[in-house]
């Protein structure tokens, strides 16, 4: 077998590969060999058909079989003796591929291979002086304990003047009226001060409406019906927006001593120093959050190397989706995404670079210092997702492991990993971060459910521009090892 192996572009190469004509016949034979034992032909019994009859009779289905064959152990085995460290599953078609009655067969396929690089000698002494730890100061404390108290609040009739203000909650009736046509006729539903949509329809007006106005009154504004109402027979057309105010209901805070009940604790200041622990605890870990980052940023600004276009173009293209899900699912609309689609993709596209460079980076460096992911490890972090979804950790496992899921975990694990070790000889053990406080024993009490009617939809520039780092590498990594 020759092999020659020529670069075509970035990471790709073309791998030319001849199997000679001794190597394709004793194939061939090995083959009819073992069907003059097996094959079942008319005539004869087992084992008695003539050798001719069996190749004749057979030849079309042991050509395939042969050919399949000889293309997949060739592949391998120059794979093997050229040392290509390829990514994802190369596209070869053995039916594209002539099996000649005589002399060699030839063939190629195009490949991409791990991007070459050296690690530097520094990396495991990166500097991160710039992080800054940051302060829990009483006024920090204080913001905390008033969105506790704003927490075990309740709604109720708005005192005072009355006038709708920022944070208020309307029931309304509310109507949109185009032409003749009314396209919503809602009764008594609840608004927040805020843009929201309803039917499909952004009411991007309705918190200036809204404000300043009181209980009993009527407030009418024109509107143009955007391109992503539900009624395709009114998108575009102008509209009145009215909006009949019922009722007008605004957050009463607690007192300290209801506070107390509902939060359990004797006192203010046991209170206190329980909010004081839980944002040193969370303080601490945004800390640790952005060190971490900090070394991810320093190896991917030390080690700048060309990625596989191919594969760069498919982790962009699946980060792509999930991002326009993602914003849909949030109500933007589709006019909207239309708008940004050049903006997100570029976003997407340097996401993608971003995470492929830093899987190969922590890939090298877990290599090099030999560091490995146990099984009780895998085991630990599905206990702890289990426990956090309320699932059983055996059934969690079984979908994770048919779903291919498993193997991203123990990558992401073995990624956190390495992560860790570059900050641990980073850290001097005088700015070691101390061990996370336990987070205060205070509730925090879920938000009132939204009505069925309103939604609130996010601007494209209000979504992260990036996802989170664990859910990035993972998706690096399926890219990389299974595309």
């Amino acid at each position: 077998m020759d092999v020659n192996v020529e670069d075509i572009a970035v990471c790709k190469k073309r791998l030319s590969i001849t199997i000679g004509r001794e190597e394709i016949d004793a194939k061939f034979n090995e083959r009819f060999s073992e069907l003059e034992r097996e094959a079942i032909v008319p005539g004869f019994r087992p084992g008695r058909a003539p050798r001719r009859l069996i190749e004749k009779r057979f030849h079309e289905a042991v050509t395939e079989e042969v050919r399949a064959k000889l293309v997949a152990e060739a592949f391998e085995k120059a794979l093997e003796e050229q040392k290509l460290n390829i990514v994802g599953e190369p596209d070869i078609d053995p039916e594209k591929i002539t099996l000649p009655d005589e002399g060699p067969m030839t063939f190629s396929v195009d490949l991409e291979v791990r991007p070459e690089f050296e690690l530097p000698d520094d990396y495991a002494h990166i500097p991160i002086d710039q992080v800054e730890r940051p302060e829990v100061t009483d006024e920090t404390v204080e913001k905390a304990l008033q969105r506790l108290r704003e927490q075990h609040g309740e709604m109720g009739p708005a005192g005072g003047d009355g006038q709708i203000r920022e944070g208020d909650l309307v029931m309304a009736d509310l109507t949109i009226q185009a032409g003749d046509v009314m396209v919503v006729d809602h009764q008594n539903v609840r608004l927040p001060v805020a843009q929201v949509a309803i039917e499909g329809i952004r009411l991007e007006a309705l918190p200036d409406l809204l404000k300043g106005a009181k209980a009993g009154e009527d407030k009418t504004t024109k509107i143009t019906i955007g391109q992503e109402a539900d009624n395709e027979n009114v998108r575009g057309q102008e509209a009145d927006l009215t909006v009949r105010i019922n009722e007008v209901q605004r957050l009463r805070l607690p007192t300290d001593e209801a506070l107390l009940a509902a939060a359990d604790y004797e006192d203010m200041e046991a209170l206190r120093a329980a909010v004081r622990r839980q944002q040193q605890s969370q303080t601490e870990a945004q800390f640790r959050e952005a060190q971490e980052e900090a070394v991810r940023n320093w190896l991917l600004e030390r080690m700048p190397f060309d990625l596989p276009e191919d594969l760069v173009a498919r982790h962009a293209n699946r980060l792509l989706q999930r991002r326009l899900v993602s914003l849909q699912y949030r109500g933007v609309p589709a006019d909207e995404l239309e708008q940004h689609l050049g903006e997100i993709q570029t976003t997407t596209n340097e996401q993608a670079a971003r995470d492929l460079r830093l899987y190969f980076i922590l890939d090298a460096i877990a290599k090099k210092e030999d560091i490995e992911v146990a099984d009780a490890e895998v085991d630990a972090r599905i206990r702890f997702m289990a426990a956090q979804y309320s699932r059983r950790a055996e059934r969690l496992r079984e979908e994770m492991e048919a779903s291919g899921h498993l193997d991203s975990m123990r990558g992401q694990i073995l990624e956190d990993k390495v992560v860790r070790l570059l900050l641990e000889r980073t850290t001097k053990p005088s700015e070691e971060p101390a061990a996370p406080a336990p987070p205060a024993e205070t509730e925090t009490l879920a938000e009132p459910a939204a009505e069925a009617e309103t939604e609130t939809p996010a601007e494209p520039a209000a979504e992260a521009e990036t996802p989170g780092a664990a859910d990035a590498q993972a998706q690096a990594e399926d890219d990389v090892e299974s595309t």
